[in-house]
């Protein structure tokens, strides 16, 4: 299983955790959360890279005018030393520019007890030149092996890079980092990048690259997605249903409970048509989605990326931040239901929550999961099944100053209760106090009023 641990990076002192196949933060605001969820998208996207960095590797066998301009960040070495200086970039293009960071700070994902990837502040990082320098990438002996093994592993054609070859390091690297997943980051803040959305395009297509440089890699990442996937919406979610996966397609009960709950949650259909994106509503009218209201723009591209690759059949890791943002408890719940669905259908999910609506849904599937199987049918009767999670395969931690505590009850392996109504007790507990003073006046005839 993998596995993540983070010493002093920003605002995590120690964190060490298993990622599960369901995984959730939950705490307080800047105590950490995002620095975790960045930290296993900047792991679980080497695969990525050591296919891109091998495919450039591959073009410089054959020179081509323009990509030796690339060899600077490391495509012209071999891959275990390109590998590693593209990783001190991603570093900065994750985390950004890291001022006072901790000389101590480490990082390290085990994919497997043989294959790991650790970054740390180099010992001169003071005084380093140039960011590159300040970041060391260290790679496990047999992570080692296996990229001297498989170095100049692709051979460049005219036409590009034979599809089985490919396919064969792919599978490879499937192997080696016990890692079928593809990663989709979405992050928070998402209302202001959909009410750009009609101007986006254009702003993008005409910013240097230094300026999408100082964009997250994660963001980035989601924004060339949408800009990507826009044009397969084109007939709405249901033109999506025409996608087969090896002629097969997701099966028709699965396809109806996801689009039934995400005409739930936006009250409408998304549509991108006529070069802009519309909500079209039960009535058969439209709103832009730039007027739409801040829920439909903070959830949109949630439901659209999860319906999707839910009918790619692809294994994907969702990292979602904040997937509750603007919504109404109901729609809260159900947008929980949504995800537990793709999880169900054999997706991983990482989720941030400040909500005790998302963290009380996750109860009731964990809860429905665990009753005895004479009582299964009526269960499924409240909550469908696939929407039902798996104990053990699911966990949730709270992240605070600078530490994380898992916060399932291990008696009955749900989140503690304590935990989805730490602010209500807060809450609570001002009104006990106010109450105990009005009480204290009555019992005294009122004196302190007079």
């Amino acid at each position: 299983m993998h596995k993540l641990t983070i010493h002093k990076m920003g605002p995590v002192e120690q964190c060490e955790l298993e990622c599960v196949p369901f995984l959730t933060l939950t705490g307080f605001q800047a105590s950490g959360k995002s620095t975790i969820a960045k930290a296993i998208y900047f792991f679980r996207t080497i695969k990525e890279d050591f296919i891109e960095l091998a495919q450039r590797q591959a073009f410089h066998l054959i020179p081509i005018g323009g990509l030796d301009d690339d060899y600077d960040l490391g495509y012209g070495l071999s891959l275990e030393k390109g590998l590693q200086r593209f990783l001190r970039e991603k570093f900065f293009r994750v985390f950004g520019p890291m001022y006072g960071v901790s000389s101590e700070m480490r990082m390290q994902y085990y994919f497997t007890k043989a294959c790991s990837v650790a970054v740390s502040c180099t010992q001169d990082y003071e005084q380093a030149n140039c960011r590159a320098e300040k970041i060391k990438v260290t790679f496990s002996d047999a992570l080692k092996r296996f990229l001297r093994e498989k170095n100049q592993s692709f051979s460049a054609t005219p036409a590009g890079i034979p599809d089985q070859e490919k396919k064969l390091l792919e599978s490879e690297l499937q192997q080696m980092f016990d890692d079928r997943c593809g990663v989709v980051y979405i992050p928070a803040g998402r209302s202001m990048l959909t009410l750009l959305s009609q101007q986006f395009s254009y702003i993008y297509a005409t910013m240097h690259d230094a300026q999408k440089e100082s964009l997250d890699l994660c963001t980035r990442d989601y924004l060339e997605r949408i800009l990507r996937l826009r044009p397969e919406f084109q007939e709405g979610l249901l033109g999506l249903q025409q996608y087969t996966v090896r002629g097969e397609r997701l099966a028709a009960d699965i396809t109806q409970q996801a689009l039934d709950l995400i005409s739930l949650i936006l009250r409408g259909t998304y549509q991108y048509k006529s070069g802009e994106e519309q909500i079209r509503l039960k009535s058969g009218n439209y709103v832009k989605i730039n007027f739409s209201s801040s829920g439909q723009q903070e959830c949109v591209w949630i439901l659209n990326l999860l319906f999707y690759y839910l009918l790619q059949k692809k294994p994907m890791l969702f990292i979602i931040e904040e997937p509750e943002s603007h919504l109404f408890p109901e729609s809260q719940k159900l947008i929980t239901e949504l995800i537990a669905l793709v999880n169900h259908c054999g997706n991983e999910i990482l989720l941030t929550t400040h909500s005790p609506y998302v963290l009380g849904t996750l109860n009731n599937l964990l809860y429905a999961h665990t009753l005895k199987p004479c009582f299964c049918k009526k269960a499924a009767g409240v909550i469908p099944e696939s929407f039902w999670l798996d104990d053990a395969k699911f966990d949730a931690w709270f992240v605070q100053e600078g530490a994380i505590e898992n916060c399932m009850d291990e008696e009955i392996q749900m989140i503690q209760n304590e935990r989805i109504d730490e602010i209500s007790k807060v809450i609570n507990n001002d009104f006990d106090r106010l109450l105990e003073l009005q009480n204290a006046g009555v019992e005294g005839g009122g004196k302190e009023c007079r």
